[in-house]
């Protein structure tokens, strides 16, 4: 046999064996989804006790203003610490990252601190015209 007999019978057999559904070689599906696993149990949290000091504040105009105060000083305080972030940066980069605890105090002083402002923040403590009445008291006995 010449080697255009072997290619021609080679060549033969390939499309005879191609037109044969190939069940061995097709895709199998895949395998059913493993069953899902049970709920972890629930846990039960305890009621949290509340002392006596602690009142739940209304929201009244202080919150308002806390929201207001919050949105207005979220730029200024991002720019600040971006500013921290560059600085402490360039003193790590020329320190070679000996005064990395003074670099940690630079990234703190810029970002650290509350971010938002609660309307406790800005209530006042007393009312004023108690203050006010007491200070008329003093320069009333004048």
């Amino acid at each position: 046999m010449t080697i255009r007999g072997v290619i021609a019978s080679m060549l033969t057999a390939t499309m005879l064996l191609a037109s044969v559904p190939a069940v061995t070689t097709a895709q199998q599906p895949p395998p059913p989804p493993p069953a899902p696993a049970p709920p972890p149990p629930t846990v039960m949290m305890p009621d949290v006790v509340k002392s006596e000091d602690a009142r739940v504040t209304p929201f009244d105009i202080y919150s308002v203003g806390a929201g207001v105060l919050t949105v207005a000083r979220m730029p200024f305080h991002v720019a600040l610490c971006a500013l921290g972030l560059g600085v402490s940066a360039a003193l790590f980069g020329a320190t070679f990252g000996s005064a990395y605890r003074e670099t940690s105090r630079v990234m703190d002083e810029g970002c650290g601190g509350p971010w938002y402002v609660s309307s406790r923040d800005i209530r006042p403590l007393r009312s004023t015209t108690g203050l006010f009445d007491q200070r008329m008291e003093r320069y009333q006995e004048r």
